[in-house]
């Protein structure tokens, strides 16, 4: 991970009082599911809305316990990709296993090479945050028409600052979020909020949750901010935010609802949410594959049909942080249509 000096780039006293000004009349309502209202004070954009680690974690949850399939005992099964997902299916395992006597390993390691490892026949199941339409190979848009997508949760995304800045930094706008993450913005006063760097942390190319904060968040824009952390997990970013200083960083609701000292924030005047996603005025989030080469091995088959079951879809989902995928309303899912090719 690179060392946390993010470059300061000074728009000047007119520039700055110009991106203040347009901020604050940027803002989106803040909807009453998303939190309390603050319109006073130079920083009213930025504290406009606010939303707690409890706002987004969905109520409930647990472990299911997992039933014995007949004929897969002793069978091996290997699962990569979404570092998102990976700790659903790694609660999945160990239930599993146990019921099975099945040996299960399970490597957070990203949507692009779960996608990869699937096609190539390296895993049986592969973990993805987008379709797999949208991480094929340039140059061969049909590489993995192969693969059969196994939809089984729907993982909200959520933008959290480091504790020095969470009681100043509560909301931020589309536009705010696109000149930090492009680097048109480098310290927190140029917004309204302190004086000091931001300290910018996202996650690398193969990253699904990173392609899903470019589409929706970012407009299609690439991030490009100077000196940005790059944080391999989910986790890691969970990490670096929570232990950084002028940070923010995206991640899913999950890990920011159980990392101490990370503060979710408003996108817009909306938190994280199932009422806001399924109102389709929360955007930051994405359907959950786990993809196989074909139809599924015996024993993936039993692991999707487990990790699919209406228990593990009503305790270890909300427990984790996710909502299941027939709990989206039709005008959420009219915000993340399926690409060509699905």
């Amino acid at each position: 991970m690179n060392d946390r000096m993010p470059g300061l780039r000074s728009l000047g006293p007119k520039s700055a009082l110009a991106l203040a000004l347009g901020s604050t009349l940027a803002l989106a309502a803040c909807g009453a599911s998303a939190g309390t209202t603050n319109t006073t004070g130079a920083n009213a954009s930025l504290t406009a809305c606010r939303v707690t680690a409890a706002d987004i974690k969905p109520a409930g949850g647990g472990l299911a316990t997992a039933t014995q399939t007949a004929g897969i005992s002793g069978q091996s099964l290997v699962i990569d990709g979404s570092t998102a997902l990976a700790p659903l299916f790694q609660d999945a395992e160990k239930a599993f296993d146990s019921a099975n006597g099945t040996h299960t390993s399970i490597t957070p390691n990203g949507s692009g090479t779960g996608l990869k490892d699937v096609e190539a026949g390296a895993v049986q199941i592969g973990l993805s945050d987008v379709f797999a339409a949208e991480k094929a190979p340039t140059g061969s848009p049909h590489a993995y028409d192969d693969l059969v997508d196994h939809q089984v949760a729907v993982v909200p995304f959520t933008l959290a600052v480091s504790p020095d800045i969470a009681a100043k930094v509560q909301n931020l706008t589309s536009a705010q979020i696109v000149q930090i993450y492009t680097g048109q913005v480098t310290n927190w006063s140029q917004l309204g909020g302190p004086n000091e760097a931001i300290t910018v942390v996202n996650r690398p190319t193969s990253s699904g949750t990173r392609a899903t904060f470019m589409k929706y968040v970012l407009g299609g824009q690439s991030e490009n901010a100077p000196n940005a952390q790059t944080a391999a997990t989910s986790a890691q970013v969970a990490q670096a935010v929570a232990g950084g200083q002028g940070a923010i960083g995206y991640d899913t609701a999950g890990f920011v609802a159980n990392t101490a000292g990370l503060s979710p924030i408003c996108i817009d005047g909306k938190g994280a949410n199932a009422a806001n996603i399924n109102a389709g005025t929360y955007k930051f989030w994405a359907l959950e594959h786990a993809y196989t080469k074909g139809q599924p091995t015996p024993a993936a088959a039993a692991m999707l049909a487990f990790v699919s079951g209406s228990d593990f879809q009503s305790q270890d989902l909300p427990a984790n942080g996710f909502l299941g995928v027939g709990s989206l309303s039709a005008a959420a899912k009219a915000t993340h249509p399926a690409p060509a090719g699905s």
